[in-house]
């Protein structure tokens, strides 16, 4: 009787605890990232560099399908060095960049729709998806080289330090499993459409902006309203 007594307190307490809301939640993204430029290398040969990203978001419940996000972020960015000697001379008569690379960091905000609805932390499905659309602001400190030749015809290369910013619009899709009671893990891949075509100091050799392209692993973890230390 002791042990049964002993149990059922347990369950109880753990039930109640269980049960407190948790309508925000915290997450920490990696993973493979590359970025989508003028200079940025054979994309249809998917011969581009691939570098890492890292990525910290907060989110709060707003009704059982959606949830408002922002999200703070680094990744690291380069074009292809390995370029055509020829076309770096032609892009550096028309004053454009055969090669550049930078740390691009980034913050953005944006609802996100889940496509199964779920009123609380524990009534959540065990497995889910999501997209989301947002706005951001991205800045990008770094380096961008230049081919020209002098009277003499001898090549000369200069290398130049800016910092580049732009409005992008984030766009993502992901999905996620539970793991525990409070916790997810999952997949997801993002799509960042900048309003720029100069963050690689090359504009105008293909039909697009600069696009930022990552696919990133995460953990997210629930967390209760403040003081959620004491909950």
């Amino acid at each position: 009787m002791l042990v049964f007594f002993l149990t059922s307190e347990i369950n109880a307490q753990n039930f109640y605890k269980e049960r407190i809301p948790r309508p925000y939640t915290v997450s920490l993204y990696g993973g493979p990232a590359s970025m989508y430029t003028d200079n940025g290398g054979p994309y249809r040969d998917l011969n581009f560099p691939i570098f890492g990203s890292f990525a910290l978001a907060g989110e709060k419940k707003i009704t059982s399908r959606v949830n408002f996000r922002a999200t703070l972020g680094y990744q690291h960015v380069s074009s292809n060095k390995e370029y055509n000697a020829n076309q770096a001379f032609q892009w550096g008569e028309d004053n454009k960049a055969y090669a550049f690379q930078g740390d691009a960091f980034y913050i953005d905000f944006s609802p996100v729709f889940y496509f199964i609805p779920y009123p609380s932390h524990v009534m959540r499905p065990r497995v889910n998806g999501y997209a989301g659309i947002g706005l951001g602001y991205l800045v990008l400190p770094g380096q961008q080289a230049f081919a020209t030749k002098d009277p003499n015809g001898d090549p000369k290369l200069s290398v130049i330090d800016i910092t580049n910013s732009t409005i992008y619009l984030p766009i993502r899709l992901g999905g996620s499993m539970a793991f525990g009671s409070n916790w997810d893990i999952g997949f997801e891949g993002s799509l960042f459409a900048s309003f720029s075509d100069e963050l690689d100091g090359n504009a105008g050799t293909n039909q697009t902006n600069d696009l930022f392209m990552q696919a990133n692993f995460f953990v997210k973890h629930y967390i209760s309203p403040f003081p959620f230390w004491k909950k």
